[in-house]
């Protein structure tokens, strides 16, 4: 079997577009996610078989009661498994108060009374009461130990909230917090497993209408992660770490822009678009564009795939097919033919000036060098 290398990690594949990632879906978060869902329905649903399982398993109870045991149904187990994912999504609209957990649920705000006032609970002997038990006792609590000032204090703070709270005749019933219209659904819960990960939107890369095999290609590069010598080298590949355009090592960057090859199409781009100068790297060419090419910004991301891709497709040409490039016009002419070609992709309106930009690089490139050069020219002494 012919041998392949791994490019990124999985777990950074996996994450949303929003969070860096190629937004491929993780199975067990998706799985997690939809065992979730069976929760709403048991305590939201109304149907035959949520009377069944209300009945069988959660009887009078609070879901945060229930416990694991050898004779429930395997699948009640592993629902009871992902229990914890579920409740830290919903809060509880308080009606009776008979399946609401009076410190572990949230009922009067966003978080517990458990977490509010946690040095309470530690010492409450009423752990495990519902809302309802807690007002048919007049929100009395008992305790293991004798309370100090600040604990009294906590205890009158925690009465304020309880004893102003007037229960009702209809059912409790959930809402979910991680959602805008208050309702579970399976995407909001699998967004969240994602919302401590740091946020890299790469809106330039999503947003831009070109094919997908060349979107991942750039989100590629942005990972630092094609296949250039020097990642080649860190995988245990053996063999010459040289670019085969100018003999010095390669990199990505040295690729894109710092090979003779690379400063060549980019001092043609910039001589094209009025600039005095080119950029040299992926930073310094947002950078550039914006001075250059303020007014064209939704083409900027096109015209850097399209050189991108031209310099990749050549120097693959190169090593591995043993092509000459006999003139840097050539790649130049190439990058050309790509963005005319992802023009199709585009309104009528932005076709026309992609194609016009396109034909006026190659135009220019053609006429200071010509496509066909003399034997013998390399077309890199034309840096020099």
């Amino acid at each position: 079997m012919k041998k392949k290398y791994h490019l990124v990690k999985w777990c950074k594949i996996a994450k949303p577009k929003q969070k860096g990632g190629l937004g491929i879906h993780d199975l067990r978060k998706m799985n997690l996610s939809l065992l979730c869902k069976w929760w709403w329905k048991v305590e939201k649903g109304e149907g035959l078989w949520q009377e069944i399982v209300r009945k069988k398993y959660v009887k009078q109870n609070c879901i945060s009661h229930l416990k694991y045991k050898a004779t429930n149904s395997p699948v009640w187990n592993d629902l009871l498994k992902v229990r914890e994912y579920y409740l830290k999504g919903r809060v509880m609209v308080v009606g009776n108060g008979k399946i609401t957990d009076f410190w572990l649920d949230p009922w009067c705000g966003a978080a517990a009374l458990k977490d509010k006032f946690p040095d309470l609970y530690i010492i409450c002997n009423e752990k495990f009461c519902s809302v309802a038990s807690m007002a048919q006792r007049g929100w009395r609590l008992t305790f293991r130990r004798w309370l100090d000032e600040e604990k009294q204090n906590q205890l009158r703070r925690l009465q304020d909230i309880t004893t102003s709270f007037a229960l009702g005749r209809e059912r409790d019933c959930p809402r979910w917090i991680w959602g805008k219209t208050g309702r579970f659904s399976v995407k909001s819960m699998y967004k969240h497993f994602f919302s401590e990960e740091a946020n890299e939107p790469n809106k330039k890369i999503w947003k831009t209408k070109l094919p997908l095999k060349i979107k991942i290609f750039m989100w590629l590069i942005q990972q630092n992660s094609i296949l250039t010598k020097d990642n080649l080298l860190k995988r245990g590949w053996n063999g010459d770490s040289k670019c085969m355009f100018c003999r010095e090592d390669e990199s990505i960057i040295h690729l894109f822009f710092e090979c003779s090859m690379a400063k060549y199409v980019w001092s043609m781009v910039a001589m094209v678009v009025g600039g005095d100068c080119r950029p040299s790297s992926f930073d310094q060419f947002w950078y550039w564009v914006k001075i250059f090419m303020p007014r064209a910004e939704k083409f900027h991301m096109v015209g850097l795939a399209g050189i991108c891709w031209a310099l990749s497709r050549t120097r693959n040409n190169v090593c591995f097919e043993e092509k000459k490039v006999r003139s840097p016009t050539e790649v130049i002419c190439l990058s050309s033919s790509f963005i005319s070609f992802w023009a199709e992709l585009q309104s009528e309106e932005d076709k026309l000036l992609l194609e016009g930009g396109a034909d006026i690089l190659r135009a220019v490139a053609l006429s200071l060098h010509p496509h066909e050069a003399p034997p013998g020219d390399a077309g890199v002494v034309l840096l020099q």
